[in-house]
């Protein structure tokens, strides 16, 4: 009743603001800009970028599509601390900012990164890993953001902004091809129906072939199929401004499978030739496709009301978001089960499923323009989530002995084990906030802000007790047959404190003190004991940031530093108790103990003379974790310490508790000093780009160079999974129109053909505590390739 009466009272507030008589519309509120600079939205208000107290990466939408930047996945490329870790689908990808991020594979935890499409947050992080078209702006806010964009920002927040309706018929096609079968085709077409009444209609088709070869099933896989509709009806009355938007994007893909990169098994490398195992592999043998399917729609109303003194903002937003995907764990060509002897399974083709999420926003909020001693932004947020999940694993053993390795396994002698789960979730969050900056006297500017969230959370899950297909044992290995709900509440204060001194409008310095918060989190996956279902505690952080933003006065060089520590409690991440040996997949969300982050971003400007500029940007970052329970790096696992249950536990080292003669834990560690994974130490970039009017054009030349040191992929410390430094390099040339016309490029992506992965982790067959702990996977992105392209488009 409370929360259905707060979300009332946002809309009734609404409802009353826009009642209110048309008058005389009001000069917009849109900064003074000097060449080169750009608005953003980071503080909810439109500001200069230069003016705004955070640590922001901004790019217009021009300039990503001149880049080649097609989807969020890229935007690693434009901002110092946001890297991307890839997993075998959506689900279990994540985005990391100065090292913080949520790499689990539970549907009960949200990300530590945000993302927020058009003023609305997306419910879960899968949500996040879209294409992009028809952008206006795409804003890079790095460090805790909860006291404006609420509970899931403890990391930062990917601010994504749409191009409006246009007040002039104008409209524009882009058409791309590279090798490897890479095709991307959107258009826009926008206007207005009469003085009052713009429409906006855009889309996009993206089509990939995929680039690493299925040597089973002859074809190339990681690729994928996508389109999506966007269309905007924006209603001006005045002083009421209305916009409505319908967004609906779907991608089919055959992804994500990694490649194998060491193989210390001989069983195992003859089960996957002519496959070769090794760094330079790019090939996989599976029968089956690691495949993933989405949908996402989202309808929004956003309604501004001007208030002379003020403008009211309601975003209403109703989401909808659906996943469903498989991954052949065993790797091999299985599709008849084969023996492959001891310590293996003849056939593992069935491990995945689908969930599905439905969500209900509402935030209504006032701001004054910004301009005067006192500005404000107040409001309040109501959220209402519920999510589906099932899921079903499956696999065969061959009980037969004395068979030739790979050859088929007798029926008599084939043993199926399958099992299926459903779990809902429902999460509900009610929030009342506050931010503001003082002048206190010329140029010193006092900053605050507060939120206050009460957020519920329940799930209800069981596992079935018949197998998921005849015939099959239940399996329950690892895995108990449970039913149960479990709910769980919290209420929580948090805020910013800071001050800002403006020398002129070039430069300024700041201060600030944040305190973040990210909600509960309750799991909802196939080895979950419902009866018994752990609450995650929430995710805290108090986070300080030193930062100076300055241009000369010819705008010829413009500098961003940032200094940040950042100390976070009962970080959420995931826990890998996994048993390749016993074909157990084991993976469960936890706390952390005590995290923090710390460190220097730069970004930077050159123009020294017109038609020439260089974007240079750096980061320096240390991380640290404390953690209990902690999986062990699987070639640690053999040598484990015992424990006797209740006596301290060693520190780095595995062990395992023991009580009298039996063991009553798996092997596991307490890690303190850690370094969270997928971070780098240290990035830099580089990126040149002149411009020349050229046959009434505009030619233009861009080269990226990205550099970053190199990392871990793996919270258990496992030195296998590392990643040395690397550097890649693109460029781009082309001809474009200013205003209207024909455009032409030509690129090239990671022109030395670099190699990297953006994950590693251990493959479940033939890979055993005692045999060969030492195998390992890598996925390969695109971006580890070499390959040209070429983009045409067209504006009017």
């Amino acid at each position: 009743m409370m929360k259905r009466g707060f979300a009332a009272l946002l809309g009734g507030g609404a409802m009353l603001a826009f009642a209110q008589p048309t008058l005389a519309q009001q000069a917009p509120q849109t900064p003074e800009l000097a060449p080169g600079e750009i608005v953003v939205t980071a503080q909810k208000r439109a500001e200069r970028l230069q003016d705004v107290p955070l640590a922001v990466t901004a790019i217009a939408g021009e300039a990503l599509a001149t880049r080649g930047i097609t989807d969020t996945k890229s935007l690693t490329q434009i901002s110092p601390t946001l890297s991307y870790q890839q997993g075998n689908n959506p689900s279990n990808s994540s985005f990391r900012i100065r090292g913080i991020g949520t790499a689990v594979f539970g549907q009960g935890t949200e990300s530590s990164v945000s993302t927020v499409l058009d003023g609305v947050v997306m419910a879960r992080q899968a949500q996040g890993f879209s294409d992009l078209a028809d952008i206006e702006r795409i804003e890079v806010l790095r460090g805790p953001q909860g006291t404006l964009f609420g509970k899931n920002a403890t990391g930062g927040v990917i601010n994504i902004v749409t191009a409006r309706p246009s007040k002039t018929l104008t409209g524009k096609m882009n058409a791309s091809i590279a090798e490897k079968g890479e095709y991307h085709l959107n258009g826009t077409v926008s206007g207005p129906l009469s003085d009052k009444l713009g429409v906006r209609v855009s889309g996009f088709y993206n089509k990939d072939d995929g680039y690493i070869y299925n040597v089973t099933l002859r074809r190339k896989t990681n690729g994928y199929e996508s389109f999506g509709l966007r269309g905007k009806v924006e209603l001006d009355l005045g002083r009421l401004n209305l916009l409505a938007t319908i967004d609906y994007s779907k991608n089919n893909a055959f992804c994500c499978q990694s490649v194998l990169i060491r193989s210390d098994n001989a069983s195992l490398t003859t089960l996957v030739a002519p496959v070769v195992p090794g760094p330079n592999n790019v090939q996989v043998g599976s029968n089956g496709d690691t495949t993933s399917r989405t949908s996402q729609q989202t309808y929004s109303l956003e309604a501004k009301y001007d208030l002379d003194f003020a403008t009211i903002t309601s975003v209403t937003a109703w989401q909808h978001y659906s996943f469903d995907n498989t991954v052949d764990v065993d790797g091999i060509n299985t599709a008849v089960p084969i023996y492959t002897g001891a310590n293996a399974v003849a056939q593992y083709d069935v491990n995945g499923g689908p969930f599905t999420l439905g969500g209900f926003t509402q935030e209504l909020r006032m701001s004054n323009s910004g301009k005067q001693k006192l500005n404000y932004t107040i409001g309040g947020f109501f959220s209402d989530t519920t999510l589906d999940r099932e899921f079903t694993r499956r696999f065969v053993n061959c009980t037969a002995s004395g068979l030739t390795l790979g050859a088929t396994c007798p029926s008599a002698n084939l043993a199926g084990f399958s099992g299926h789960h459903r779990a809902h979730l429902r999460q509900s969050q009610i929030a009342g906030f506050a931010q503001f900056d003082y002048n206190i006297v010329d140029g010193l500017k006092a900053l605050g802000g507060l939120r206050w969230q009460h957020e519920t959370i329940s799930v209800w899950g069981k596992q079935d007790t018949t197998p998921a297909f005849a015939g099959d044992t239940i399996l329950q290995s690892g895995y108990p047959l449970t039913e149960g709900y479990t709910a769980a509440s919290d209420d929580v204060l948090t805020g910013k404190m800071g001050l800002q001194y403006e020398f002129n409008r070039r430069a300024q310095v700041y201060a600030s003190y944040t305190r973040g918060y990210k909600g509960q989190s309750l799991g909802t996956e196939f080895t979950q004991t419902f009866n018994n279902n752990p609450v995650v505690q929430p995710e805290t952080v108090n986070a300080f940031e030193v930062g100076f933003k300055g241009s000369t006065a010819d705008r010829k060089i413009s500098i961003a530093v940032a200094l940040f520590l950042a100390k976070y409690k009962n970080l959420q991440v995931q826990a890998n108790r996994s048993d390749p040996s016993t074909n157990t997949f084991t993976f469960v969300t936890t706390n952390a103990g005590a995290s923090e982050t710390k460190g220097v971003e730069v970004e930077m400007t050159l123009r020294p003379f017109d038609g020439l500029s260089v974007a240079l940007s750096g980061s320096y970052v240390k991380t640290r974790f404390d953690a209990d329970g902690i999986g062990c790096p699987l070639q640690n696992q053999a040598a484990f310490a015992t424990v006797a249950t209740g006596s301290a536990a060693p520190v780095n080292t595995c062990f395992r508790y023991k009580t009298g003669s039996s063991f009553v834990s798996s092997a596991a560690q307490n890690i303190v000093g850690g370094i969270l994974p997928n971070t780098p130490t240290w990035r830099v970039g580089v990126n040149p780009r002149y411009e020349h009017p050229l046959a009434g054009k505009i030619a233009y030349a861009d080269v990226n160079v990205a550099y970053q040191s190199g990392v871990n992929f793996a919270l258990e410390q496992d030195p296998l999974q590392w990643q040395p430094e690397y550097t890649t390099v693109d460029a781009t040339i082309g001809l474009r129109a200013e205003e209207k016309g024909l455009s032409f490029s030509l690129f090239v992506k990671n022109l030395t053909d670099q190699r990297y992965y953006t994950a590693m982790g251990t493959p479940g067959l033939f890979t055993t505590q005692t045999v060969t702990p030492t195998n390992r996977m890598g996925f390969l992105p695109k971006g580890a390739f070499r390959y040209f392209g070429a983009t045409v488009g067209y504006k009017f």
